[in-house]
């Protein structure tokens, strides 16, 4: 018995100090595919000016991306080029668009920078008026008085797909040019929720507001191809598990050693009160 008990002591104090042998530091491997540049933002209906931003993907773990300066931006809707330029900010690369929405017709991104040509196409959809469409969020009055409000970060079954920005006291207003403020966004899917191997976390936003404080709501069309691509991405992402890790490699719009999602959108903007919700 105390031979036993022996080997079972010794067991335990070799695991232990096994354990404390090991190194601390955490290593990652670097990504299999280095990519030339990734692309983001777009061209969207509510405001004249565009903003696409160019960046080169990090490698490293706690190393931003680098930005992409000197490229030729160019985006034609079918009609006419619309010629970026690079702003003060280096990656950021802005133009003014004078042109009328061009409905369900192509818009072609075409981008040159260190000799190669690297293009990508998006559909501009006609976005559903906010007021003939269900609000992705639900609101009560409270005993108090005020209002509680619930917004869901994902919703599916949706006729068409959108993109929502909402914003009160507390959340920014959308800004085109901001690139870093995508934990503001919900989304309301044409495809169904994923299966159970894609555990669906309970992301979603609350507020509380006066009866006289005012929502702002942006709603943003999207083309069947962007909707696929961020369902595909929120597969690696927000409905990841201990099941699923397998990656569905979302497949981006850019032609070429690139990655990322040029988009052409339709925007509805309303504002309410609390109490008009």
């Amino acid at each position: 018995m105390k031979k036993q008990h022996y080997f079972f002591v010794l067991f335990f104090c070799t695991i232990l100090l096994s354990a404390c042998k090991k190194d601390d530091k955490i290593s990652f491997d670097k990504p299999k595919h280095e990519y030339d540049l990734a692309v983001e933002g777009g061209i969207n209906t509510l405001t004249k000016t565009q903003f696409i931003k160019l960046s080169k993907p990090s490698l490293s773990l706690g190393v931003m991306p680098a930005a992409i300066s000197k490229a030729v931006v160019i985006v034609n809707d079918s009609k006419s080029d619309i010629i970026f330029k690079e702003t003060t900010t280096p990656g950021l690369y802005t133009a003014t668009n004078n042109n009328s929405p061009n409905y369900n017709k192509a818009y072609l991104l075409t981008i040159t920078y260190n000799k190669k040509t690297y293009t990508a196409v998006d559909t501009l959809r006609q976005v559903v008026n906010i007021v003939d469409d269900f609000l992705p969020l639900k609101v009560k009055i409270n005993s108090s008085g005020s209002y509680d409000g619930t917004i869901p970060k994902h919703t599916f079954g949706y006729l068409n797909p959108n993109k929502w920005w909402i914003n009160y006291t507390g959340i920014p207003a959308w800004n085109p040019s901001k690139f870093d403020g995508v934990q503001y966004y919900n989304y309301t899917h044409f495809l169904g929720s994923p299966n159970s191997l894609y555990p669906l976390n309970n992301l979603k936003r609350d507020f509380n507001l006066l009866s006289e404080d005012v929502i702002t709501i942006y709603k943003f069309s999207l083309s069947k191809g962007y909707a696929r691509y961020l369902y595909d991405v929120f597969l690696e992402t927000d409905w990841s598990g201990l099941f699923s890790s397998v990656p569905v490699n979302a497949q981006g719009n850019v032609s070429g050693n690139a990655q990322g999602y040029f988009y052409v959108t339709d925007i509805d903007l309303r504002r309410y009160k609390a109490k008009e919700l």
